[in-house]
């Protein structure tokens, strides 16, 4: 290995000590906030219920951003210890590590593409339903689908996914259980079994009230929805700079662990969150909160997408010549 390539695994080596130390306390709030949110309900003291719920779903947001580093394996180095970490961090999104992990590879793969296209109507698609199911995603159902999904894959028989499996073709039903045969389905039902139980022990142990609890997971389903899209909507169709770096406030840059700089990431998957702001192009510019607004707007017709044509690799067309 000569000099630069060791300074720059140096430069970004994974902060084993520091993700240790974050994981633990993102763990232990959610928890506790959890548990905070019962006691304010069961003493209907509902200003206390109201912050714990708000504190849950930004906490969260912490939690999934490290769950996204042990996806890409940055985590820890230890890849045992990478995969434990994230198990614990899916487990309280709540759903299987290896479903999410292998969802999210997957996106990597097909960003901006048609399979990923949900603020642009295509020929053929209907309008109504398009704008259905785009305010139906950024408002709590790409998350419901993570638990919904992972049941799912547990209780159908194995014999049956087998022959759904054989059946081939290249419908989307096809690719869709395509993506759960590479997620594995005994896998999937390990991990979900070890889920149920930690869950039903936190529970006792906790004492925890369904009501408060559904209260903090659907304030988080919405927020981290709605804030998953804002990094793609309406970018230009391009694998890799189908994404925004934006300008956030820098408690919540540090709170969201330099998620932000999404763009970055795409363009360098393999970085640690630590260092992306020292591998942007440039400091953000474009603006979170005018960001997120800006993701309300409906769906619009594909012909106003840039570039019209899904680009996988190159430098990304310019506006003239997208069309």
């Amino acid at each position: 290995m000569n000099h630069g390539s060791t300074l720059a695994s140096r430069r970004f080596a994974i902060p084993d000590r520091l993700n240790l130390a974050v994981t633990s306390l993102q763990l232990l709030a959610s928890v506790a906030l959890l548990w905070g949110a019962s006691w304010a309900w069961n003493a209907k003291a509902w200003v206390c219920l109201g912050g714990a719920v708000l504190a849950f779903s930004f906490v969260m947001q912490t939690g999934f951003s490290l769950l996204h580093e042990a996806e890409h394996r940055k985590l820890h180095s230890n890849r045992k210890v990478n995969d434990l970490l994230g198990f614990f961090c899916a487990a309280m999104f709540p759903g299987s590590y290896q479903l999410l992990t292998v969802a999210h590879l997957n996106h990597h793969k097909v960003n901006r593409s048609d399979a990923e296209l949900v603020d642009y109507i295509r020929p053929g698609e209907s309008a109504w339903v398009k704008h259905v199911q785009f305010y139906a995603l950024i408002t709590g159902l790409i998350w419901l689908s993570a638990p919904v999904v992972t049941l799912v894959i547990c209780l159908t028989p194995t014999s049956l996914l087998s022959r759904a499996f054989a059946s081939g073709g290249n419908t989307s039903v096809a690719r869709y259980l395509a993506f759960i045969q590479r997620a594995g389905a005994s896998k999937v039902r390990v991990e979900t079994l070890c889920v149920l139980v930690l869950w039903g022990l936190v529970w006792w142990a906790l004492q925890l009230n369904w009501q408060a609890v559904a209260f903090c997971y659907g304030a988080f389903a919405f927020s981290w929805s709605s804030q998953q899209y804002i990094y793609h909507v309406r970018t230009p169709r391009h694998l890799i700079e189908g994404a925004y770096d934006l300008k956030l406030w820098a408690p919540l840059q540090w709170l969201y662990l330099n998620f932000n700089y999404h763009l970055s990431h795409h363009r360098q998957p393999n970085v640690p969150w630590l260092y992306m702001p020292l591998v942007a192009q440039s400091a953000p510019m474009q603006g979170y909160l005018s960001t997120y607004l800006s993701l309300w707007a409906p769906p619009q017709p594909v012909e106003q997408a840039w570039p019209v044509t899904h680009q996988v690799r190159g430098p990304l067309q310019t506006r003239e010549h997208a069309a």
